[in-house]
């Protein structure tokens, strides 16, 4: 895909640690998936939701929604780091895109959903029907479940149709940025987003549109705004202006938390996110500044790092293997929501995590270091199985045509 530079833009370079992975993102991403799950942690022990009858000082793990928002502005900032290094386009155009996002993200998750099904109507919910799980399979299969009723196999699915779909409109907002210039854009985008909420409001079918969270648009837009200006592309503000923005973010939502009340901030998601999507948006730019040794020190760190690589897995994967944890292992043993909630803390957690590393070996790292097809017969398990094969048609043996 092809676009005009906007002129005031044209000789803008990028800063020279542009074309490196930026790895303290991983960091973020392990920070944020790890919220997601002491989040559902504490929804099994305290299940209440959207009240908050837990103790007060765990009370922040009700809003483990945030975490979605943090997951989506770190989407638009990192995707827009490729283009960045090509004067803001889109290099292959939207086939090549989309293809690629596909390849990244669709092989996890569609084995995370047969794995979800099959744990599903078998040993957390065996009472679902045959035509009920078909529906809800075929629905999540096709990245739907935002916009088509069903029951859901994982909690957590809900998102990544979002997020797919957003991809789709990803190099339009690119095209109008090189344009017009990205805070134009994000001008253009809060405002269809507000009107869509708006008209989400009326009580006629337009009602549906809050399903797809649009919100989420206005927090890609406001991430794709923070890579722009960090590398260049658009003017930076100061940095007390960036950290005050972060503060009152974070200050506004403590004290509508706390006068509000959870009911309220649940029944709210759309401002909410907003105000937390702006917040860390700013927070995303000041991480971005190379002076960062704190950041370096603590999302850049070996440990963050390592857990920001499966992150994508661990989302993924970790509700249904809290939800068997719960039924089958915690419950019984009929202890103080205190008490479970410790257990799944100390036992639970660290067998999750694993599983979801191993997860991650299996069904997401081979399409991360292979780019398509063909490079992924050089796998082991791809070479272990054609040197059978070989084995096999050398003894004369007749192989299965697959066609």
């Amino acid at each position: 895909m092809t676009a005009v530079a906007e002129p005031e833009a044209a000789t803008a370079e990028v800063v020279p640690d542009a074309r490196q992975r930026t790895h303290w993102l991983d960091g973020v991403r392990g920070a944020a998936a790890l919220f997601v799950v002491l989040h559902h942690m504490w929804l099994g022990s305290w299940p209440f939701f959207p009240e908050d009858r837990g103790p007060v000082w765990l009370g922040w793990l009700l809003y483990g929604h945030l975490a979605v928002a943090v997951f989506i502005v770190v989407s638009g900032y990192s995707l827009a780091l490729a283009p960045l290094r090509h004067g803001g386009e889109l290099v292959g155009g939207l086939r090549r895109f989309i293809r690629r996002r596909a390849w990244r993200i669709l092989p996890a998750y569609w084995a995370a959903l047969v794995l979800s099904m099959l744990l599903f109507v078998t040993l957390i919910e065996p009472s679902t029907g045959a035509g009920t799980a078909t529906k809800s399979f075929v629905v999540h299969g096709l990245l739907l479940q935002d916009v088509i009723g069903n029951v859901a196999p994982n909690g957590t699915f809900w998102s990544i149709a979002i997020e797919w779909q957003i991809y789709f409109l990803f190099p339009v907002m690119l095209l109008l940025a090189l344009r017009f210039g990205m805070v134009r854009v994000v001008l253009l985008t809060a405002g269809i987003v507000l009107v869509a909420h708006l008209l989400a409001g009326t009580d006629t079918v337009l009602s549906k549109i809050n399903n797809v969270s649009p919100q989420f648009l206005l927090l890609f837009a406001l991430g794709v705004l923070a890579a722009w200006t960090a590398h260049g592309r658009a003017p930076r503000p100061p940095r007390w202006a960036l950290a005050g923005v972060a503060g009152a973010s974070a200050a506004g939502l403590v004290t509508l938390a706390v006068a509000q009340g959870s009911p309220w901030m649940v029944g709210h998601w759309f401002w909410v996110d907003v105000i937390a999507g702006t917040g860390f948006a700013a927070l995303l730019l000041l991480l971005s500044d190379s002076r960062s040794p704190v950041r370096d020190r603590t999302l850049g760190s070996r440990p963050a790092v390592f857990l920001g690589s499966f992150s994508y897995s661990l989302y993924l994967i970790h509700g249904p293997l809290l939800a068997l944890a719960e039924e089958h292992v915690v419950e019984p043993l009929d202890l103080s929501p205190l008490a479970h909630f410790a257990v799944l803390l100390v036992l639970v957690l660290p067998v999750v995590l694993v599983a979801c590393y191993a997860f991650f070996r299996l069904f997401e790292r081979p399409f991360l270091t292979r780019r398509d097809f063909a490079s992924l017969r050089t796998l082991p398990a791809w070479t272990l199985v054609a040197g059978r094969g070989r084995k096999r048609a050398a003894a004369g043996e007749e192989l299965p045509v697959y066609r």
